[in-house]
């Protein structure tokens, strides 16, 4: 009940006279020189949180944590540093923060790395120890770093107010928020000062600045590979274990490392935000949408050292350094096979495994490669388009109507043009390219020695001056006298005029269906199974074409005369009546 005219004198008296007296926590022993100090310790031990948020009804132990709090929703960022001028909510949080203009990490792990605090270190030592004593009730994960730990179980909350006014993305925290605000501006602030290379977030610039130091924290004890990241050390680790612990709920499809599944996770919903400015392209991810904008401007940034190549991406490059390491990483554990890329180590796997996954909506054939389901797919297309030519075929037969030229397998998407085969879509499609833009190519590529005879555009190398030639339309001298269709060769026009003949000679013994050409009859011939499995079972034979045999004529190899096509048929496979098409 003293009394004391300045503040001072009363902090001295207290000193003096009542440091001794301890309030002591029963929980823990902890002692207080004050007994608001103890009622303000002993809410850590109880479930009591007497102060709530307003805005989101979070509740907290102490007033102090509440106003932290209350600055995530406000935005406000009071203490400054003096030396860069960065900005944060808590007094912890910029002493951290100074910690990287005065160099001082004072708490060291055993393996020589450093940390500002110690509860960054306790988080670190877990990395060695695997302890991860944060355990989610809801969905049973468990983690090392309990900010991490928290921001998880918002997830499971649902509770996510901080939305994207461009996107609509919504996101727990107002710093992830702005993070991701700087996808759509384009805004990198965090600029190394070794490379002058920029990038949106303090923590990518940090895993950046290790490739200048060489220094990779995290080597695989398998393989001896380093890395610069937690978590690409730990993705590398599920290439050892094949654990894919990331599964789509719509496709069923696993992935060990997350960020494959979230790029595959956006190819389900189509979402495309990011449109390239010069052709109207759309990307899932800014990091594509930068890739595609080399194309435009003809930047190749990523520069061989061995034999002066330049790529647009960092993974072209790599894969082209296994050309002159003769490298092939990857390998197959049944076969000891190996590869220079994952992606064919997985499709080899198939192999041994005898998935699949690629089937045909048509007839249900199944493929262990997507690129084969669509070569297969384009029989079914070719047989479609030789019924709709047979229609209209029999309709130019009445009529002055022509026609259509070939099988309209592709189609031209700026005239709507349709042609038979891939190479003359392609020769169509450079027709419009080059119409469209006469000079795109010279302005990209630089001047060298190989000149392209008809635009002058000059290359360094001669695959460059091959690759461009392509682009120009070849002369088509065999015109079709029915049509005034152009073609490069005699056997292309040849091959064009059955379709104004109306004449189909390859027959199909088992059902009677007639085709143009024998390769269609082949492929034909696989849809009822009589095919075997080696195409030398298969023997076509040309020769002039014959009258039909009379009706009641028995199919015989040693009566019929030869006709359009003779088949030797499988052991097996009933052989029904078979008669030849006269022209």
């Amino acid at each position: 009940s003293e009394t004391f005219k300045t503040l001072s004198a009363e902090q001295s008296h207290k000193l003096s006279v009542h440091a001794k007296q301890q309030h002591a926590c029963s929980e823990c022993t902890k002692t207080f020189t004050t007994k608001a100090q103890l009622s303000k310790h002993e809410r850590i031990h109880s479930s009591q949180r007497p102060f709530q948020c307003p805005n989101c009804n979070k509740a907290y132990k102490t007033s102090t944590e509440l106003r932290n709090h209350s600055r995530s929703h406000t935005g406000e960022k009071p203490f400054v540093c003096t030396e860069c001028g960065k900005a944060f909510m808590q007094a912890v949080c910029l002493r951290i923060h100074m910690t990287q203009h005065n160099g001082e990490r004072p708490y060291s792990c055993k393996c020589s790395k450093s940390y500002p605090t110690l509860s960054k270190l306790k988080v670190h030592e877990r990395s060695h120890t695997g302890e991860k004593p944060y355990f989610c009730a809801e969905c049973g994960k468990s983690f090392a770093d309990p900010s991490v730990f928290r921001k998880h179980k918002r997830n499971h909350q649902g509770h996510r107010p901080y939305a994207c006014d461009v996107c609509g993305k919504t996101y727990t925290e107002l710093k992830d928020l702005k993070n991701h605000g700087r996808s759509h501006t384009g805004e990198k602030p965090f600029l190394c000062s070794d490379c002058g290379k920029a990038f949106s977030r303090s923590s990518s610039l940090a895993c950046h600045q290790r490739i200048h130091s060489q220094n990779k924290p995290y080597q695989c004890e398998q393989c001896g590979k380093g890395f610069t990241q937690l978590s690409s050390y730990q993705s590398h680790l599920r290439t050892h274990s094949g654990e894919k612990p990331f599964l789509c709920p719509q496709c069923g499809k696993m992935f060990s490392d997350p960020s494959s599944f979230r790029r595959h996770q956006r190819a389900h919903l189509g979402f495309k935000p990011y449109p390239c400015d010069k052709c109207s392209k759309r990307f899932r991810q800014p990091a594509d949408l930068a890739v595609h904008e080399r194309v435009h401007s003809g930047e190749r940034p990523y520069k061989c050292q061995s034999c002066d190549k330049a790529f647009v991406a960092s993974w072209d490059l790599r894969r082209h350094m296994l050309v002159h390491t003769g490298l092939r990483p990857f390998s197959c554990t049944e076969c000891d096979k190996s590869f220079t890329e994952r992606s064919s180590l997985n499709k080899h796997r198939r192999v041994h495994s005898g998935e699949r996954p690629f089937k045909c909506e048509e007839c249900l054939k199944s493929f262990v490669v997507s690129s084969s389901l669509r070569k297969h797919e384009r029989t079914h297309l070719a047989e479609q388009a030789e019924q709709q030519q047979q229609e209209e075929a029999d309709a130019a037969s009445t009529s002055s109507f022509t026609a259509p030229t070939t099988l309209p397998q592709f189609s031209c998407n700026h005239c709507d043009a349709t042609f038979g085969t891939w190479e003359e879509f392609q020769a169509h499609e450079n027709d419009h390219s080059i119409d469209s833009t006469p000079t795109s190519v010279t302005k990209i590529v630089p001047l060298g020695s190989h000149v392209c005879e008809t635009c002058h555009a000059e290359f360094t190398q001669v695959g460059d001056l091959l690759e461009h030639e392509k682009e120009h339309p070849k002369p088509r001298p065999h015109i079709c006298s029915s049509c005034g269709k152009g073609f490069l060769n005699k056997s292309g026009l040849r091959k064009h005029q059955k379709i104004h003949s109306n004449s189909k000679p390859h027959s199909c013994h088992l059902c009677g269906k007639a085709f143009l050409f024998a390769a269609y009859l082949r492929k034909h011939l696989k849809i009822h199974g009589a095919l075997a499995t080696k195409t030398s079972d298969l023997k076509i034979i040309q020769t002039d074409l014959l009258p039909s045999p009379p009706p009641s004529s028995e199919f015989s190899a040693s009566t019929v005369e030869p006709s359009a096509i003779t088949l030797t048929v499988p052991v097996g496979v009933p052989v029904t009546p078979f008669h030849a098409l006269s022209i």
